[in-house]
């Protein structure tokens, strides 16, 4: 089985459906999470109040499938394919769908990697947002800088 990473991002239209984005984000998570634990895909989702940026990894019909599911899902509008290439190894590989929203204890890396106080993903390089959606997740695990990591592919 050939292993594929894809990332995207699209504009957050949560607030057109739910009365908190919290709730939003919840429904998407656990319809996520069933999805991927059925179809063998790993990854993770961050947003802010504009932004969705996911990744997904798995196979490539699988991972594609869910990509078009997206695509239909009218909580997003203008999705926009960063990337779908080959892997060796999955960067979540216990996470049926990490999800981590834009908060005080990480905002410094949406900026950081973003390379704006104001995130917008389409001035944001490929690799960048692959690090910035790797960054977040690590540090809501551990609490540490993720930019002074040795794995990270393009830190500044």
């Amino acid at each position: 089985m050939m292993l594929i990473r894809l990332i995207y991002f699209s504009r957050n239209r949560l607030d057109e459906w739910y009365d908190r984005k919290d709730a939003g984000i919840a429904e998407i998570l656990a319809t996520s999470v069933a999805n991927n634990l059925r179809d063998c895909i790993t990854g993770a989702l961050i947003c802010d109040e504009r932004w969705f940026v996911q990744a997904l990894e798995g196979a490539e019909n699988k991972v594609s499938a869910a990509f078009e599911r997206i695509l239909r899902d009218q909580r997003h509008r203008d999705v926009s394919l960063v990337t779908m290439q080959a892997v060796s190894e999955r960067r979540y590989p216990n996470a049926a769908m990490a999800c981590v929203m834009r908060s005080q204890d990480n905002d410094d890396l949406f900026r950081h990697y973003g390379e704006d106080a104001c995130f917008d993903p389409r001035q944001v390089r490929p690799e960048r947002l692959s690090d910035l959606i790797e960054a977040v997740v690590q540090r809501r695990a551990t609490g540490e800088p993720a930019w002074t990591k040795k794995h990270a592919t393009n830190a500044a």
